[in-house]
């Protein structure tokens, strides 16, 4: 039975704050909605996340809303970024470390996006998988808070503008440094 019939406070924050990023009023009511159902759902999917909410739209406007809606994804994600420090569970920390994480998705099938052919050295072999590449802040707590998130194309895919792993490192690093993100970089081998 549907118990949620207002907004949480957090949602109601994270509305204020990346409201104004979406360009319609039912993109940020789904948005407000996807948010409730990832904090409060037992069940995080679309489903279960209209099932908690009394005052809702058709099933199919949630997943359509978000990606249909236009985002600017540098601006949304300069603003988390902006936000996050006000959270002392996400603060940065002197004392903490930024995690920069390969991480290989393994798969079945061959059309899927982006799935290819990746040398997984912690096997050793060719896996067919999902390529990306992480950059987490981890403070004392040992509350991990993500900064950035790529996941690669495969090359003959590629259109010019992409970057290798080191590359991509590289950016993040001069990315973090510029916007004072304290802490020491990590590296898996």
């Amino acid at each position: 039975m549907p118990a949620i019939v207002d907004l949480p406070t957090l949602v109601q924050a994270a509305l204020a704050v990346f409201g104004a990023l979406l360009d319609t009023d039912p993109a940020r009511r789904h948005f407000a909605e996807a948010l409730t159902g990832l904090r409060v759902a037992e069940t995080k999917t679309v489903r279960g996340s209209k099932r908690e909410i009394v005052v809702t739209t058709d099933q199919s406007c949630l997943p359509r809303g978000l990606t249909e809606a236009r985002w600017d994804v540098k601006a949304r994600n300069d603003r988390r970024l902006e936000w996050r420090p006000r959270d002392p569970r996400t603060r940065y920390s002197p004392r903490g470390v930024i995690a920069m994480e390969q991480t290989l998705v393994e798969h079945a099938g061959k059309l899927i996006a982006d799935v290819g052919w990746r040398w997984a050295h912690v096997a050793p072999r060719h896996v067919l998988a999902h390529d990306s590449l992480m950059s987490n802040s981890v403070g004392p707590s040992a509350k991990h808070a993500p900064i950035a998130w790529r996941r690669f194309n495969k090359r003959e895919a590629c259109q010019g503008g992409c970057k290798d792993h080191t590359a991509l490192c590289l950016a993040w690093i001069d990315d973090a440094m510029i916007r004072a993100i304290p802490g020491d970089f990590t590296f898996d081998c």
